[in-house]
């Protein structure tokens, strides 16, 4: 019998041992438990995180509001738009919007009601009577905006009067909403480049657009709950308020811009009339601006308007319906410089000269013998030069300088439609420039798959395709610079709040569009087109300047109707600035005489130069030559006593062959800061 207990003790011991044993798989899996448990507990904290971000306001918000809470939005300030020395052209305002919480204005047995409205009846002029109507019927309300966009100097007395609990305990219920409203301090200045804001800081059009998301910041939020002794309790987190624009254009040439314009408008009614000054050595903007001008502060005013050769009137503005309100809109706001296309005209000259030069298709010294007309294959009538009885024997230079369509339509068909069309969307025409503002056209260019012979006769001085305004003063600006494309642009910094530098925009070169030797060629010979050519109306006392006219007749060849146009440059030696004035349909006696845009070039520069510190330099050119004013393109200037025919065949008569090639290799000097070179981009 012991022997059986003995032996039964010993097997429950040898069970207790077992049942004390840990053992390696026991181990194993308590560790995956541990460590799935760790994985979880982790994403849970990670999603807890990310809600908390994401919408923690909005949970705080409605836990407080389960209590006798309020919460109101801290606004940010939107950035300034200032110009490139820091005058403000946009800025955002403080405002405040008065708020009636009814339900504590009647709390603690009404209390509060008769001298709360008493102190607003005394500050702002309220009558009590309404408001204690407000209150009585909207007992349940916790907010109630009764007065928008009060400046800080109309609530100021109620606001010290609120704060002063010894004298006052008893006014309650009345707090100011805070918000920005956008403020154009010059109006209507550089309003197509400026832009404007709609509800909920959202740009329309110009900068205001294009840099929304650096001009917007964030929004802070204020939490409070109204404890039993009517003392709110408040958390606040700060608003971050957006970036400040530092924009390339100049107030002050800005200002001689829109001036001139507007006198032009006011002397020759034009459809259309626009001008851009800009730095030819970094692709700068220094004003930009047409007769399409409107009031930033109040866009969709449209009394006193100038559209379509007219202005406006508030009788006419309140006829219009609403499709014919936006129909206006869509034109006034658009920025012509950059959004409508048009035939540059003769002014394009130039570049297909330069093209020529490039290919080794022309030389300076070649005669070109222009009898006042082209035939072309397949176009039934010829194709005139702007002097139908014709300019003669010219060389390369007096064909620019006398507008000759006939040698240029030679200059054209020895380079051919592939080469002409490979430089001319390295010119970049057919494609946008990319400068920094919204609505940019491409223009209309065929390919040269597409080019017939009388589409490259008639691109060759600029007629049948459409550019930009911003096309043509990027592509001439590569010719007097030394052959550098830069990308054109209209913002030079971004800063924000504390001043500190979000972005320098700086000058980016995009191509070489051709050799010094050929952008010296053409600066002379632009040059003498001021004083032998058809450029004098552009002439500006003092200066020795250069550039090219333009007379573009528009679509309806039937019409008398022409865009008008000079791009011209100074000083000559090193030119500091660039100036494109575009005419369209001037009401005139001689509709096609480019005079009229050389005359609007001239009376800018002549405020323009002296303002950026351009000296006047003695024109020697002036003494030799005693010329007379040249009105109509393709026109010759006669000296004293020298006949047209003398006048044109000055220069030897004696044909160049073009056959030695000109080296493509020539070396040129890089631009003081970018060197990054681009190959002819695809279109």
């Amino acid at each position: 019998m012991a022997g059986v207990q003995e032996k039964q003790y010993k097997v429950q011991k040898k069970r207790k041992k077992r049942k004390r044993q840990f053992t390696r798989k026991m181990q194993s899996k308590l560790m995956v438990i541990f460590i799935v448990l760790m994985i979880v507990l982790f994403g849970l904290n990670y999603r807890l995180s990310a809600i908390s971000l994401k919408s923690g306001n909005d949970y705080s918000l409605t836990v407080l509001q389960q209590q006798e809470s309020t919460s109101r939005i801290l606004p940010f300030k939107r950035g300034d738009i200032l110009d490139r020395n820091g005058a403000t052209l946009a800025t955002s305002i403080k405002v405040y919007n008065l708020v009636l919480d009814p339900k504590v204005i009647i709390s603690d047995k009404g209390k509060y009601v008769e001298p709360t409205l008493q102190a607003l009846n005394q500050c702002f002029g309220y009558d009590v009577d309404e408001l204690r109507e407000l209150v009585n019927e909207n007992p349940n309300s916790s907010y109630y905006v009764y007065e928008k966009k009060l400046s800080y100097e109309q609530i100021k007395e109620f606001k010290e009067i609120q704060n002063d609990k010894k004298k006052n305990p008893f006014i309650a219920g009345v707090w100011f909403e805070e918000e920005y409203e956008r403020n154009y301090p010059f109006s209507n200045l550089a309003c197509s480049v400026v832009g404007f804001t709609a509800s909920g800081n959202v740009g329309v059009w110009g900068l205001e657009s294009y840099y929304n998301d650096f001009l917007n910041g964030i929004n802070g939020r204020e939490f409070g709950f109204v404890d039993s002794d009517n003392n709110m309790e408040t958390t606040i987190k700060g608003a971050s308020d957006g970036d400040t624009i530092i924009s390339t254009i100049d107030f002050n040439i800005q200002t001689i811009v829109e001036k001139h314009i507007k006198e032009y408008v006011k002397e020759y009614k034009p459809e259309n009339v626009a001008v851009i000054v800009a730095n030819p050595n970094n692709g700068e903007i220094l004003a930009m601006a047409s007769d399409r001008s409107f009031n930033l502060n109040d866009p969709r005013n449209l009394e006193g308007v100038y559209y379509k050769g007219k202005t406006i009137s508030k009788k006419k503005a309140n006829k219009y319906t609403d499709k014919q309100k936006m129909d206006i809109y869509n034109e006034i706001w658009r920025n012509f410089c950059i959004s409508d296309t048009y035939e540059p005209g003769s002014t394009f000259k130039p570049i297909s000269v330069a093209a020529a030069l490039e290919e080794a298709k022309a030389s300076e010294e070649e005669i070109y013998d222009c009898d006042g007309k082209e035939f072309v294959e397949d176009w039934p009538k010829p194709i005139k030069c702007h002097n139908t009885s014709g300019h003669g024997k010219v060389d390369l230079a007096q064909v620019l300088m006398y507008s000759c369509n006939d040698g240029m339509m030679k200059v054209a068909f020895n380079l051919g439609k592939e080469k002409f069309s490979l430089y001319q969307e390295n010119m970049g025409f057919g494609m946008k420039t990319g400068i920094d503002l919204p609505g940019e056209s491409r223009g209309v260019v065929l390919d040269a798959d597409k080019m017939s012979k009388v589409d490259l006769a008639c691109y060759s001085f600029g007629q049948n395709f459409n550019a930009t305004g911003v096309q043509m003063v990027s592509a001439f600006s590569s010719l007097i610079n030394g052959g550098f494309y830069y990308e054109p642009h209209v913002v030079k910094k971004i800063v924000n709040a504390n001043g500190g530098v979000v972005k320098n925009v700086e000058k980016k070169l995009v191509k070489q569009t051709a050799t010094k030797s050929t952008c010296e060629f053409i600066k002379e010979a632009l040059r003498r087109t001021i004083t032998e050519g058809t450029g004098s109306a552009a002439a500006v006392e003092g200066y020795v300047i250069g550039g090219k006219t333009g007379t573009a007749q528009k679509h309806d060849k039937e019409e008398e109707e022409y865009v008008l146009s000079f791009i011209g440059y100074a000083p000559h030696d090193n030119p500091q600035v660039v100036c494109y004035a575009i005419v369209d349909t001037p009401d005139v006696d001689d509709p096609s005489s480019s005079s009229y845009a050389s005359k609007l070039f001239g009376n800018v520069m002549s405020e323009v130069l002296p303002y950026l510190n351009i000296f006047k330099t003695e024109d020697t050119d002036k003494k030799d030559n005693k010329k007379e004013d040249v009105t109509k393109e393709g026109g010759t200037t006669k000296t004293e006593g020298t006949s047209k025919e003398e006048e044109t065949s000055s220069s030897s008569s004696t044909e160049t062959s073009t056959d030695n090639p000109k080296n493509h290799d020539e070396k040129y000097e890089e631009p003081p800061l970018d060197n990054q070179m681009h190959s002819v981009p695809s279109q």
